[in-house]
């Protein structure tokens, strides 16, 4: 009886031990933090110190943060266009700095790079928010300036995460090429989405007021966000991105 009782005791160990042990990697999956890349121009990028200017990335933290989402920013750059501007903390909790947006940048230019700064990366990205095509509206073929790199960029994400949430946002434009644009995205993102690797578009010229010298613009200058830009931006891309973060209830 006593060695049938210290087998069956030594047996539950064993049983609890690799129940635990099988847990583990789960428990640790469970944890990884979402990395969510911003990428795009200057109106990703930001960053001067003349005004406020902490694009949407500011706002999009804040608005995480306050939804429990476990979440990585992620990029090769950690600066505006100057170099001493600041962002503001949340809480006491320092901004994650982290980004892939570039100042003045055209959609081929950030194609052509985004090989090379993907290996700085901690991991591949499980969200891209991609804000490009500002600098390309006076392009004489958009489906070639602006169309076909995203296409290109979206494949070379997949590459690296077959699983990659990509968005896309439209210009925050109400006309002009922009609306001439809008279409060619619109059809590319409905061609490339798959299940596996969903590719949404997000329509932030909704709602928007480009005007700089309208009482409720949204803008600077026409094209970059100020507070009020930078917010309703945050709030579209953090609506789209919803169904695929992991938030605490």
């Amino acid at each position: 009886m006593a060695t049938s009782g210290w087998l069956m005791a030594m047996t539950a160990a064993l049983v609890l031990g690799l129940m635990l042990a099988t847990a583990a990697p789960a428990e640790a999956q469970a944890s990884t933090p979402v990395r969510i890349l911003p990428l795009g121009d200057s109106i990703t990028q930001g960053g001067r110190n003349d005004r406020e200017e902490y694009t949407y990335r500011q706002p999009l933290f804040r608005m995480l943060k306050d939804a429990g989402a476990d979440f990585d920013f992620i990029g090769s750059t950690r600066t505006g266009l100057h170099g001493d501007a600041k962002w503001p903390d949340h809480n006491g909790e320092p901004m994650d700095l982290d980004h892939e947006g570039h100042y003045g940048w055209k959609t081929a230019a950030v194609r052509d790079k985004l090989a090379e700064w993907m290996k700085q990366y901690p991991a591949a990205p499980d969200i891209v928010l991609i804000h490009l095509g500002t600098n390309d509206q006076d392009a004489k073929d958009h489906q070639k300036a602006i169309v076909e790199p995203l296409t290109d960029m979206i494949r070379m994400l997949r590459e690296a995460n077959p699983k990659v949430v990509v968005l896309v946002g439209h210009l925050n434009f109400n006309g002009g090429a922009a609306a001439q644009i809008r279409p060619l995205v619109e059809a590319m993102a409905k061609d490339r989405n798959t299940e596996a690797s969903p590719v949404r578009t997000v329509h932030h010229y909704q709602g928007w007021n480009e005007d700089p010298n309208h009482a409720q613009t949204d803008t600077f200058d026409w094209a970059h966000p100020n507070p009020s830009g930078q917010e309703k931006m945050a709030r579209k891309w953090f609506e789209a991105m919803q169904p695929f973060l992991q938030l605490k209830q």
